[in-house]
């Protein structure tokens, strides 16, 4: 078709091989990837429930770090859970400004 050496075609043969790995192994990456769970929210799709969330999923909101998680659990602790979403705004680290950009990604059921 093409009058391909037979060198030309073990090259083309080899790059079509390692094209179809790649695009493989990019689907499987996106499709069992754990970060995908954490990071994509939307109010549609779901929210972190705050009384049962861990510290690792918690982290998972951009604005959450280690230190705020961990303060977020132990507030949990104390108090038995949480009532509202409200009471973060007593949490040490989270301001306002922070509270108004992870509330629409929390809620307490």
């Amino acid at each position: 078709m093409l009058n391909l050496t037979q060198e030309e075609r073990k090259v083309m043969l080899f790059l079509v091989t390692i094209a179809l790995i790649g695009v493989g192994s990019n689907f499987l990456i996106k499709q069992f990837s754990t970060a995908k769970s954490i990071a994509c929210f939307s109010q549609d799709l779901a929210r972190i429930n705050l009384n049962s969330a861990d510290k690792k999923l918690l982290m998972g909101i951009s604005g959450i770090g280690e230190k705020i998680a961990g303060r977020i659990i132990e507030y949990r602790q104390k108090r038995a859970g949480f009532s509202n979403v409200d009471e973060l705004k007593a949490i040490k680290g989270i301001t306002d400004s922070k509270f108004a950009k992870i509330k629409e990604y929390l809620t307490v059921k």
